[in-house]
């Protein structure tokens, strides 16, 4: 199989500077050197099964798809971002569904519910909304669920967060 250095040199290349799942690069080289592109015509083109050998054969030893996928959970949940967040993010840069749900379970176990804990005391304390003893109306409710929705929590557990403060 006879595929230009220059082809393989550009995918090393982009997958070590912007880390792509396996299917956003294949994209990208697709879009780049398919036979009828520019770049195609200049360096004789390339088809899905020299795709596949770039990836598999060229690549294998520089794709680090798990820990690229972990490094991003990391790097979201250091930033205090929801579950539902990571994985919609995860799924927008084509990442592996079985590997982003194996990862989220085993780095979130009962992590979201203490999230929203502490973005809920957050609203309470910055919009001195909420006083001991005293009943929210039904906006007031209705506005701190919907500030924790923004933020990615599921109803499920803003619920329970909410019980436990005695507002539902």
């Amino acid at each position: 199989m006879e595929i230009s250095q220059k082809i393989i040199d550009y995918a090393i290349w982009y997958y070590l500077r912007y880390y792509p799942s396996p299917n956003k690069l294949r994209q990208k080289l697709r879009m780049k050197f398919w036979p009828d592109s520019e770049n195609g015509k200049k360096y004789w083109g390339i088809i899905e099964e020299e795709i596949d050998y770039i990836l598999v054969e060229k690549l294998r030893n520089v794709i680090q798809q798990e820990e690229v996928i972990q490094s991003k959970i990391r790097v979201y949940k250091d930033k205090r971002k929801s579950k539902q967040y990571i994985k919609q993010k995860l799924f927008e840069r084509m990442e592996d569904r079985e590997l982003i749900e194996k990862y989220l379970e085993e780095w979130f176990i009962d992590w979201e519910i203490e999230s929203v804990r502490r973005e809920f005391e957050k609203i309470k304390n910055r919009s001195k909304l909420i006083i001991e003893n005293k009943e929210l109306s039904y906006e007031q409710k209705s506005k701190v669920i919907e500030k924790l929705m923004s933020k990615w929590f599921k109803y499920n557990d803003i619920k329970i967060v909410l019980n436990e403060n005695n507002i539902l």
